[in-house]
């Protein structure tokens, strides 16, 4: 009787645990699912989806509460530029969806290298004159890094005299190279979602 008393404590005692631990684990998950619907709905608040397809509005409303979900090409806010395809002048592999996303804010880019770029490493971006990358920077490797923030900087400059309250922003690097068009209070929000997470924060070119 007493070996039975002693072996139903001990079941009692385990399964105490277990649901401590259970509760214990579930916890930030909750407070990851809040965060995400808190800080998705700021930026639905503040028109991150102004330029998004009607039709697609929904489903995008959706992914930013339950996931934070702010990659998704259909927002019109985002594309995939590669820093290599852009260093090695293959402007075709991006400039498409730059354009899509440009188009709805009335703005078109024209890009095209120098008649001497081999040289000099220039680039035009409507009808103005770009130096994408240095010499010095080409054989010191850092082009990768320098071409994405003097290009990007020249659009923002480009932005800023249309009067269009976006800037773009970059993320990541290398071949995972993206860039997202925001305003200063989106910049924001999602800097502040990820104030624990340097590599996922959009950074000024």
């Amino acid at each position: 009787m007493k070996q039975l008393t002693i072996l139903f404590f001990s079941i009692f005692l385990i399964s105490c645990k277990q649901k401590a631990q259970t509760k214990n684990n579930s916890k930030p998950k909750m407070t990851m699912e809040k965060s995400d619907s808190i800080y998705g709905e700021k930026l639905i608040d503040n028109d991150f989806l102004k330029y998004a397809d009607i039709s697609k509005i929904d489903s995008l409303k959706v992914q930013l509460i339950n996931n934070f979900d702010i990659y998704n090409e259909d927002n019109l806010k985002i594309a995939h530029i590669d820093a290599e395809e852009l260093a090695e002048f293959s402007f075709n592999f991006f400039l498409p969806q730059l354009n899509n996303i440009l188009e709805k804010r009335n703005v078109s880019l024209t890009v095209k290298s120098a008649d001497d770029y081999e040289k000099t490493n220039d680039i035009i971006i409507n009808d103005e004159k770009l130096n994408l990358y240095t010499k010095k920077e080409l054989d010191n490797q850092t082009f990768w890094n320098t071409a994405p923030r003097n290009f990007f900087r020249k659009i923002n400059e480009i932005l800023k005299i249309q009067n269009i309250d976006e800037q773009f922003y970059l993320l990541y690097g290398g071949n995972d190279l993206q860039t997202i068009l925001l305003t200063d209070k989106q910049f924001s929000i999602i800097s502040e979602y990820y104030k624990d997470n340097e590599k996922e924060k959009p950074y000024k070119p």
